[in-house]
């Protein structure tokens, strides 16, 4: 494939978006016109999960192509480990002119990116709430998706390219601040109710509740949720949240435009996906740090008419099979990463290979196939077991029910079969001392299958553990 041949490719991000703000992903009432579009036009993941439910360890991990062991970073102000390879440093391999346009929080910036529009800091030191309601044109996320067709339009008068832009946008992640009209525009819209029951944080487990500050507070928080107040808070931000995404909706409307009028569509790849979601009060709280499907569980949608089938829906993808996917896209590959190249297998009229999703958190990894959820937490040896076929609330665990326990050991076995495999292959490839007689010896062991081959083997054990459940 020669440099005209490569597709440019737009990898379009939100933070902290829901499943349930898309029409495409059935909500019955998400405002969702351009994504909706944009899926009808190419190919939706309905099972796509983040890496990490978490915003720096997600980001690091698609930048990288691994997951969190391996990069490092393991919650929001650690750093990832320094050395590895980012996917846009093989795509300038490639001859491609590298656009950063947004928030990054993925640690160290690539020197790869040719082009670097950042925004530094949080949402609420960048954007203009606070000063009362103001135009589209003047919000953060307006300004970011200008500021990327201008990049764009740049490489194209000047015949540079192809490009690789990344526009990664601040919303919904608070402070939500849609703008004008967008602020009340779900006032009048019933909302489904708050999935929660009383009980749902002191049955948390408890890595989760290390993590959200809740230990010692389950009883305080939960009397609260029951006070009239506390509910109009929740309402009115439920409002907000969705008034924002809708906003999103629109702006990503505007740089869909840009690329048909300009003729640039048809030679570009589109991926539109989010970081994490967040239980919106679902479950009792307001945050990630979590498996709960509403957090882990993100919009993914990949568009390129003529190239990708349109209106197709698929089952399973992943962040880190992000890198794989772009890196397949423009010609090229690493073995180090640790996902699958979702766009070849598409091109070709088939199938998503992934058959389940995996990710960590902290001391912890969780598996989703088809039909079960399983979450194990290491330090406290024991874990959740769920059937996502019968229980979408996720509040009836099985992990200890002897009549679940064969498919609980297949399941316990995959994942830490997997997290036995992640290894660090950059590190150990480059390593020139070569070590003592057991590393060498374990090297070539170790080296013997890629990132790709160690997510198939999971694939494939996560279908049969499936099949075996009369899941077709």
């Amino acid at each position: 494939m020669n440099k005209k041949e490569k597709p440019n490719i737009l990898l379009l991000t939100t933070d902290t978006q829901r499943c349930d703000t898309l029409r495409c992903m059935g909500s019955t009432f998400a405002i969702s016109p351009h994504l909706d579009r944009l899926a009808s036009e190419g190919v939706l993941f309905n099972n796509a999960h983040t890496a990490s439910p978490v915003c720096s360890p997600a980001r690091s991990s698609l930048m990288t192509g691994l997951h969190t062991p391996i990069h490092g970073c393991i919650e929001n102000g650690i750093d990832r480990k320094s050395g590895h390879s980012t996917f846009p440093d093989l795509l300038r391999e490639q001859g491609y002119v590298n656009i950063m346009v947004g928030k990054t929080h993925f640690g160290e910036q690539p020197a790869s990116f040719d082009i670097v529009r950042e925004v530094k800091g949080e949402k609420s030191a960048a954007s203009l709430s606070g000063l009362g309601s103001i135009p589209d044109h003047l919000h953060l996320d307006a300004y970011l998706i200008d500021t990327a067709i201008e990049e764009m339009e740049a490489c194209r008068q000047a015949g540079e390219g192809p490009f690789f832009t990344f526009c990664s946008l601040l919303s919904p992640h608070s402070p939500l601040d849609p703008p004008g009209d967008w602020a009340t525009l779900f006032d009048a819209t019933p909302l489904p109710p708050i999935d929660y029951q009383p009980g749902d944080l002191e049955n948390l487990p408890l890595h989760a509740r290390r993590l959200l500050g809740f230990i010692g507070k389950e009883t305080e928080l939960e009397a609260r949720l029951a006070t009239p107040e506390a509910l109009q808070e929740m309402e009115q931000k439920r409002r907000l949240y969705y008034g924002m995404t809708a906003f999103i909706d629109a702006q990503i409307g505007r740089l869909l435009d840009y690329l048909d009028q300009t003729g640039l569509r048809e030679n570009t790849l589109i991926l539109f996906t989010s970081d994490h979601g967040t239980q919106l009060f679902d479950h009792g709280f307001d945050d990630k740090h979590n498996y709960l499907d509403a957090t882990w569980r993100v919009p993914f949608i990949m568009s390129m008419p003529g190239t990708l089938p349109s209106g197709k829906v698929c089952d399973f993808a992943i962040w880190t099979d992000i890198a794989a996917t772009i890196l397949a896209a423009a010609g090229t590959y690493s073995r180090y990463v640790q996902g699958l190249d979702l766009f070849t297998p598409l091109m070709q009229g088939l199938d998503s290979p992934r058959r389940c999703a995996v990710g960590t958190l902290y001391k912890s990894a969780a598996i989703a196939t088809r039909r079960w959820k399983l979450e194990y937490y290491v330090e406290e040896q024991t874990g959740r077991l769920y059937d996502r076929l019968n229980d979408s609330s996720e509040r009836n665990n099985l992990y200890d029910d002897p009549q679940y326990d064969r498919v609980k050991q297949e399941l316990l076995v995959a994942l830490l079969t997997w997290r036995a495999d992640l290894m660090d292959l950059q590190m150990m490839e480059e390593s020139q001392r070569g070590g003592g007689p057991v590393a060498k010896r374990i090297k070539p062991y170790s080296l013997a299958k890629s990132g790709m081959e160690v997510e198939m083997r999971l694939s494939l054990k996560a279908e049969a553990i499936d099949l075996a459940s009369s899941v077709k």
